[in-house]
Formats: structure tokens, C-alpha cells, sequence
């Protein structure tokens, strides 16, 4: 039986696959906290309704094949992370790698979003 983080990181992750706004505002509000944010290098995306909106956005990109994952999820304790792709019709993907926090209501508080690949250290 997954644990209370599991579930809201594989709701959250699912969310983002879905093409469904109406089923993705349903796991947003499962899933991720009122006040939840999530941060990347260029913004912040704090809400569920900002949250919505951006993967309302994401998934009207006329290239846009799907949305995966990419990695295991690790989730333990009120940390996770795992690795996010973005499939194009063009045959290229794009890769994010997602840690966050869960707060004690079980709900993602926190989503840190890393654009691209690490690079190898020279």
C-alpha cells in the first residue's frame, strides 16, 4: 500500500500526464496544497489554480506528444523527487527533474523544477 506521499506524487505526476483539464483540476485539488508552490529558474507558480492554468498551457503547445515520467519516484518522508519528460512530436523530449515537500496534510507544498540534465562534472 503506497504511502500518503506516494500517492500524492503519483496523483500530482498523473495530473500532469492527463490531457483532461476537468480530471486534472480533480487531482490538483487531491494532490497539492491551497497555497502550494512551484518554483522554477524563471517563476513561481503558487496555487492550484496557477497550477492548473500551467498545465492547461503545457498541454495546448500544438507539439506537445505527452507528458512522463522519466525516473523511480522517491518519495519518503515529507521529501521526493523524480525525473519528468516531455515527448514532441518532432521526435525530441525535454527533461525535468522535480523535488518537493509534502506537508502534513499529506499535500504537495513545494515543487522545485530543474530544467534539463545535470551535467557531467569536467
Amino acid at each position: 500500500m503506497p504511502s500518503a506521499i506516494e500517492t500524492a506524487v503519483e496523483t500530482f505526476i498523473a495530473a500532469w500526464c492527463d490531457t483532461d483539464p476537468a480530471k486534472r483540476v480533480a487531482m490538483i485539488e487531491k494532490c497539492f496544497a491551497a497555497d502550494g508552490r512551484m518554483v522554477t529558474r524563471g517563476r513561481e507558480i503558487r496555487g492550484r489554480a496557477a497550477l492548473a492554468d500551467e498545465m492547461t498551457r503545457i498541454h495546448s503547445e500544438p507539439q506537445l506528444l505527452r507528458v512522463r515520467l522519466g525516473s523511480a519516484i522517491d518519495a519518503r518522508g515529507t521529501t521526493f523527487r523524480y525525473r519528468g519528460i516531455v515527448e514532441l512530436r518532432d521526435g525530441t523530449c525535454a527533461e525535468a527533474f522535480d523535488a518537493g515537500e509534502v506537508d502534513a496534510d499529506g499535500q504537495i507544498c513545494l515543487v522545485l523544477t530543474f530544467a534539463g540534465p545535470l551535467a557531467e562534472l569536467q
